[in-house]
């Protein structure tokens, strides 16, 4: 009996600590006004100060920040009649929780002008221990995102998902506990450095005639097996090779993650815009064909993984590392993107006046 009543104590200890310090946390993160987050608004602030007029945004991680060329996207745009003003807002390691942030945070500055986002499927949500304490994990681990985050994680086709999964729930427990909310609020606000190369527009080009980076290198003391890769890609994206496999309810929670993203993005009262970036995994060429065929008719939809553009994409000459295009596929992919969405933007035009 005393042992019994020795556990409930305990149990009731536990539960009242769980009940204090869980209900602090996520109280304080719902009620209190959210800090600044230097790593993702910093690039808020420079698109205030250099595009005031800019209609179009472009948001994803380092695939947009370094293959959206805002100048040839606008020439295009306006060669193809649908004159264009855009932003490359693009930001390193970004995922679905960030980009929401982001944009969220960007739609309560109220830009005069902006009226379309277009966004590449961030990364994956994977959490790294060394940097639990750090502000994007704190923006990632929010109470009111965490079904979405959890959608998200299990539906890529990466095979460290359930890893993924079990560091975000480690980093949940941490960020909405009262020592992660007080820490959270005691930590100043850090405006990290631009981007090197970065320009006045937002774009980052990758130049391979310039000194490579640590990245570059790794792609050049490989450049046997990225070869190798490439071709792969290639027969793939131009349908002359089987599809990388992709399970049917995974591929369904990735349609229902971006069309809750689109959803999102239109009730900020902007024109969502799905791009498709190129990537170099199989899985990504098959995924983004599934969500061509899944997303609705009005939200356009332009990939450039597709059969059309295998032979210059999947080129190891248009890649300047393992994970990114160079500067000159940058520019093809931007025109593209520009040409074929002025298509797709008439046909929903027409359609809906049929309506």
């Amino acid at each position: 009996m005393r042992v019994m009543k020795n556990f409930r104590s305990a149990a009731l200890f536990v539960g009242c600590f769980l009940v204090a310090t869980y209900g602090i946390g996520i109280g304080g993160r719902l009620l209190l006004p959210p800090p600044e987050i230097g790593e993702l608004t910093g690039k808020i602030h420079a698109f205030e100060r250099d595009a005031p007029d800019a209609d179009t945004i472009a948001i994803g991680s380092s695939r947009m920040l370094h293959g959206f060329d805002p100048a040839v996207f606008d020439a295009a745009s306006a060669e193809a009649g649908c004159p264009a003003d855009s932003y490359n807002l693009g930001i390193s390691g970004l995922n679905l929780i960030e980009l929401r942030y982001v944009l969220r945070r960007l739609a309560a500055e109220h830009p005069a002008r902006l009226r379309r986002v277009v966004f590449d499927p961030p990364n994956d949500i994977h959490v790294q221990f060394e940097n639990l304490k750090s502000q994007r994990i704190w923006v990632t681990t929010d109470p009111r995102e965490a079904r979405l985050a959890i959608t998200d994680i299990l539906s890529h086709p990466d095979p460290r998902k359930y890893s993924s999964l079990l560091r975000y729930l480690v980093a949940f427990a941490y960020h909405n506990s009262s020592l992660g909310l007080v820490s959270r609020y005691l930590q100043a606000v850090v405006l990290p450095p631009p981007d090197p190369g970065e320009e006045r527009d937002g774009y980052a080009p990758l130049d391979p005639s310039q000194a490579p980076s640590l990245e570059r290198a790794a792609l050049l003391r490989q450049s046997d097996r990225f070869s190798h890769l490439a071709l792969d890609l290639r027969n793939e994206a131009a349908e002359q090779a089987s599809a990388a496999p992709i399970d049917a309810a995974q591929e369904q929670r990735r349609v229902a993650v971006m069309l809750s993203t689109a959803g999102f993005i239109r009730s900020l009262g902007y024109q969502p815009v799905l791009l498709d970036l190129p990537d170099t995994y199989g899985e990504s060429i098959t995924d983004a064909r599934g969500l061509a065929a899944e997303m609705p008719r009005a939200v356009p939809v332009v990939n450039l993984m597709d059969k059309e553009d295998a032979a210059i994409i999947y080129d190891p000459a248009a890649w300047y590392d393992w994970g990114h295009v160079n500067d000159a596929t940058a520019r093809y992919v931007s025109s593209a993107a520009a040409r074929r969405l002025c298509r797709l933007s008439a046909s929903v035009s027409a359609a809906n006046g049929a309506g």
